[in-house]
């Protein structure tokens, strides 16, 4: 799906990104989800799960932060870090910096480089509101997520962990479910549609939560008295965030070649990613 050099680049810059930010820092998107999975997938499959290509921090704003608050708050810090500190260009809501894909060094300001050498390594920001000033102050318009916002206003929704001896908050399993459902219904771009297949898919089986303990269909006949089985009750986590119709709706757009294109890259047949994943509004 992605190429090793550019998973092998992310990961390298997010771990330096990592080390000059204050923590704690919250990581979304594909990184998120590596570290929910990539332990119990790694011992199952002997390999690691599908990387990133990018890396998505979030940040929380309150929705009518003054100027001066939002001066202070911890997405100004960071900004100032990763472009003064780390030389990220600012691009609209992005961060980028360049890398040569084949001496694999940082492309100095004004070198000309064919762009078929070009890998452009980006840090997106979220943030979970936007406050009226956001723009007079920043210059930008951010990607706004704002499911974050639980993360951020309720610790259950979340999760802490210790990598590169920096404290993480990742939004917890079934809030970064709702986050990918949602983005499913919104991508244009085929490659980014089947990565969140796999990362859905990937959170539902190898995830703490269920790691596998994901029954066949049971017959009706079984009692009710017997427990609720994890993904069920990893499903109705998820329906916190999100109504079932609007969770049935955009699994509804994903076809059997999405499917299939996912078993390439996740060692599970398409029939089985697709039973796993609509079990989500059984």
């Amino acid at each position: 799906m992605y190429l090793e050099f550019e998973t092998k680049t992310s990961y390298k810059y997010l771990q330096e990104v990592i080390n000059a930010l204050e923590e704690p820092i919250c990581i979304l998107g594909g990184w998120a989800i590596f570290f929910h999975v990539h332990k119990n997938f790694q011992k199952a499959q002997g390999r690691p799960y599908l990387g990133s290509r990018d890396i998505d921090l979030g940040f929380h704003l309150d929705k009518d932060a003054t100027m001066e608050q939002m001066k202070k708050s911890a997405l100004a810090k960071s900004l100032s870090i990763l472009e003064n500190k780390l030389k990220f260009k600012s691009v609209s809501f992005r961060l980028v910096k360049e890398i040569h894909t084949e001496t694999e060094e940082e492309i100095g300001e004004g070198k000309i480089i064919p762009s078929h050498f070009i890998f452009p390594m980006y840090i997106d920001l979220l943030v979970d509101f936007i406050p009226k000033s956001f723009n007079e102050l920043f210059k930008f318009n951010p990607a706004d997520e704002p499911l974050l916002a639980f993360a951020f206003n309720n610790s259950n929704n979340r999760t802490e962990l210790n990598e590169f001896n920096k404290k993480l908050l990742l939004p917890n399993v079934g809030l970064l479910l709702a986050t990918k459902i949602n983005a499913l219904s919104l991508r244009d771009k085929e490659h980014k549609k089947i990565k969140d297949v796999c990362d859905i898919f990937a959170l539902l089986w190898y995830s703490e939560k269920t790691n596998g303990r994901i029954p066949k269909r049971e017959p009706s006949r079984i009692p009710e008295r017997l427990p609720m089985n994890p993904l069920k009750e990893l499903a109705k986590n998820v329906r916190q965030f999100i109504p079932t119709k609007k969770i049935k709706d955009i699994i509804n757009t994903i076809i059997q070649e999405d499917y299939k294109k996912a078993s390439n890259q996740l060692n599970h047949s398409p029939e089985e990613i697709k039973r796993v994943i609509e079990l989500l509004v059984e």
